[in-house]
């Protein structure tokens, strides 16, 4: 290409240099100089902000996890613990208008429900056939009724050839 569109036979530095793209920003993947808008201090200062919001959010989190653990361990304390974190939230989210939010009411806990011998039925437990031979007899049979006696469907509803459903109603004496 440059011997094409150069004038003379001979190329020069200079004229290979305004072929040859600025080796100092193309290949950057993000503009390094100071061109735009954004600056490097600014990128620092949102990087900080970031940080700053994880760490706080990290805080919470554990705060909340001891929170939990404390009413696991003490059923009793939520009362005082629910007053506590109520105005907790309203101080931290001031949009919250304080006349019309509510308190939850606590539930006292009630006497556990004791289920009696006499409520316990005794039952038969039917033991089902796990022969292969029966459960394949089953299905074929299903499969005709289902299909209202046609056999073509139902071979493809039990993902066989339609000869091997004939040969399968011969050797089980099936007459659907």
């Amino acid at each position: 290409q440059i011997s094409v569109l150069a004038q003379d036979k001979t190329i020069t530095a200079r004229q290979l240099q305004q072929f040859l793209p600025d080796h100092q920003t193309s290949r950057m993947p993000v503009l390094a100089t100071n061109s735009g808008n954004v600056s490097h201090a600014e990128f620092a200062n949102e990087r900080e902000i970031l940080y700053k919001l994880f760490f706080d959010m990290k805080k919470d989190v554990t705060e909340l996890k001891k929170m939990f653990v404390e009413i696991l361990q003490n059923p009793q304390r939520v009362e005082s613990l629910g007053h506590y974190t109520t105005e907790t939230l309203l101080n931290d989210f001031p949009q919250i208008d304080r006349e019309n939010s509510t308190t939850p009411e606590l539930v006292p806990p009630q006497q556990p429900v004791v289920i009696s011998d006499n409520d316990i039925y005794d039952h038969e437990e039917v033991e089902e056939s796990l022969n292969i031979i029966d459960k394949e007899r089953e299905l074929i049979v299903k499969a005709l009724k289902k299909h209202k006696g046609k056999r073509k469907d139902a071979s493809l509803d039990l993902g066989i050839s339609e000869r091997t459903l004939y040969r399968k109603l011969k050797e089980y004496d099936i007459n659907e």
